[in-house]
């Protein structure tokens, strides 16, 4: 039996959040590229679930319904000033309608949320239409969709200029939302049989040794140590922690990351439900 896997991949996205593409097609992508356990994990959303898993089914992958849920920011950092943090929730048997329910929820939070930086925009200086905001989104509505709509407008060139001058963190037509804490988060996945893992732990800016006692302390259950951003020095600090990891390419379908897959896990410290 191989030590290390390429076969699994447990975070993408798809137009369903802020991804480019259709969960089939991104359920494409994985298996191209050599992916066989393959999770979506849309932020906030499970509504592209069932397309994945259906085009899943016909190429023979594993399908893990999954989601990243936005949280409450839960340590401070020293070097780092994230406006929240990411906790991966996989349903290996399904979800319960109880946890669809309450997802729901956390996507309608995002729509006042929007309207809100749709009047900041406004007050400077540009009439933004929800509708147009829309169109570029399936599911969940996020940040990345008025940026889009920003383009269509004329306003920026990139997403990225759409983030660094007007809506990211601190700029000026950011607006928060209410969001839950870490520990509310996998208190409701495991009442629904989930398995819960901190997605992309070194954007926090916690020492892994830090890191690891407050995530057991809150009933984590893995760590996404092998992130496709991760240095391996910071993999390897992870993986002597002793949490169960995951494994996650995050790929959005953009060009720096187009398809899921091709990221290397030791098969002993992934979580056994996620083993190929």
């Amino acid at each position: 039996m191989p030590m290390w896997t390429e076969l699994v991949d447990l975070h993408s996205h798809s137009n369903h959040s802020d991804g480019l593409h259709s969960p089939a097609e991104m359920a494409r992508r994985a298996y191209e590229s050599g992916v066989r356990v393959w999770s979506l994990t849309d932020h906030d959303t499970n509504s592209g679930w069932s397309e994945a898993e259906d085009e899943c089914n016909k190429l023979g992958i594993r399908f893990i319904p999954g989601v990243e849920i936005t949280c409450e920011v839960e340590m401070q950092s020293e070097t780092h000033n994230p406006t929240s943090w990411h906790l991966l929730a996989y349903f290996p048997e399904g979800a319960p309608s109880e946890f669809t329910q309450w997802l729901d929820s956390l996507k309608d939070a995002r729509l006042p949320r929007m309207m809100r930086m749709l009047e900041a925009m406004n007050e400077l200086g540009h009439d933004i239409s929800i509708e147009d905001v829309k169109k570029h989104a399936s599911g969940s509505l996020g940040r990345p969709h008025l940026a889009r709509a920003m383009i269509d407008y004329g306003i920026v060139e990139t997403v990225q200029q759409a983030f660094d001058e007007w809506i990211g963190n601190g700029r000026p037509a950011f607006r928060e939302r209410p969001l839950p804490s870490i520990k509310e988060a996998v208190e409701i996945v495991h009442q629904n049989g989930g398995i819960t893992s901190l997605a992309h732990p070194k954007y926090y800016g916690i020492p892994s040794d830090i890191l690891t006692p407050r995530l057991l302390k809150l009933g984590v259950d893995c760590v996404e140590a092998i992130h496709n951003s991760h240095p391996d020095s910071y993999r390897y600090e992870l993986l002597q922690q002793g949490l169960p990891v995951t494994v996650g390419g995050d790929s959005h379908g953009t060009e720096n990351r187009p398809s899921p897959g091709k990221i290397s896990v030791p098969i002993s410290n992934l979580h056994p439900c996620f083993r190929p």
